[in-house]
């Protein structure tokens, strides 16, 4: 049992030094968001909110409501430089895990429901033109 404990310590340690050289190795970098363009928050809100035709946020838990609510997560989170607490705040004093949460699931939608792609990408062509 002492020697099968001294092998199991030794190879987190044989571990640890691979990932201290590692770290040692690279230069720290930041992950930075990629943004292909910047847009104002009340705009992207607003046609968030046309486009669907609802307001994004109410606290109302309908289905449409909570859809475009996903849609302008989305949009806030890659179009501007709000932190996700920020966009929760935005969004109706929301916890920021449910932003992160929002987002998870308009990438969900936006891959399997036709009907949510096209909304979603008209929203993004009209921010287009609206960009900062």
């Amino acid at each position: 049992m002492r020697e099968k404990l001294k092998a199991l310590i030794k190879s987190h340690y044989d571990i640890i030094q691979r990932l201290e050289d590692l770290l040692d190795a690279q230069p720290v970098e930041y992950v930075t968001r990629k943004k292909h363009f910047k847009c104002a928050e009340t705009e992207i809100v607003k046609t968030v909110d046309e486009v669907f035709n609802t307001n994004c946020k109410e606290g109302s838990r309908r289905h449409r409501v909570a859809l475009a609510r996903h849609a302008a997560c989305y949009f806030l989170r890659q179009h501007t430089d709000l932190t996700l607490k920020e966009i929760s705040e935005s969004m109706g004093n929301r916890d920021h895990s449910t932003v992160s949460h929002s987002i998870k699931t308009f990438k969900n939608l936006y891959d399997t429901d036709e009907g949510y792609r096209i909304r979603a990408d008209k929203v993004k062509k009209v921010l287009e033109n609206k960009k900062l």
